[in-house]
C-alpha cells in the first residue's frame, strides 16, 4: 500500500510544501540556549518596583480599536451590496413579467386585480433600484452619529 503524505493546508496553498525543508540556525541556537534567566529579568524588576512594561500601549489599542471598529463598520455596512446587486439587475425582468401577468388579468375581465397588480410591480420595481440609495444614507446616518 502507498504511503499517503500530509499536508497542512497552509502550506499547500502558499507553496511551501514543494520547498524542501531548510535548518533555520537561529532557531536552532535559540532552543539550544538557556531561556530562564532571560525570563526572569522582568519578573524581579517588578519585585523591586520597577515599572516594566510599555506604557505607549494604552494609546495603541485606542486607536487599534477604532481602526477595528471602523473596518468592522465597513464591512457589515457593505457585507449585503453583491445581494443588493443582484436584486437590482433582477428586478426589471421580474417586474415586467408581473406586469405582463396583470395584462392577462385584463384579458380574462378582472381589472380590479390587474390594475392592483400592476401598480404594486411598478412600485416594487421603484423600490428595489433606489434600494441602494436607502443604504447609503442609512450608512451616512450611522457615521455621523
Amino acid at each position: 500500500m502507498a504511503r499517503t503524505e500530509v499536508i497542512k493546508f497552509r502550506d499547500f496553498m502558499d507553496g511551501t510544501w514543494s520547498e524542501p525543508k531548510k535548518k533555520n540556525k537561529a532557531m536552532e541556537l535559540l532552543k539550544s540556549v538557556d531561556l530562564i534567566p532571560i525570563t526572569l529579568v522582568p519578573l524581579a524588576a517588578s519585585a523591586l518596583g520597577f515599572p516594566v512594561g510599555a506604557f505607549a500601549a494604552e494609546s495603541v489599542t485606542a486607536s487599534a480599536t477604532q481602526v477595528v471598529a471602523g473596518t468592522t463598520l465597513q464591512i457589515l455596512a457593505h457585507a449585503l451590496d453583491p445581494i443588493t446587486q443582484i436584486l437590482v439587475a433582477v428586478s426589471l425582468p421580474v417586474a415586467s413579467i408581473v406586469m405582463i401577468g396583470g395584462c392577462f388579468f385584463f384579458m380574462f375581465g378582472n381589472s380590479e386585480k390587474a390594475w392592483s397588480t400592476i401598480q404594486n410591480a411598478g412600485l416594487g420595481y421603484i423600490l428595489i433600484q433606489i434600494s441602494p440609495l436607502f443604504i447609503k444614507v442609512l450608512e451616512q446616518i450611522g457615521k455621523s452619529i
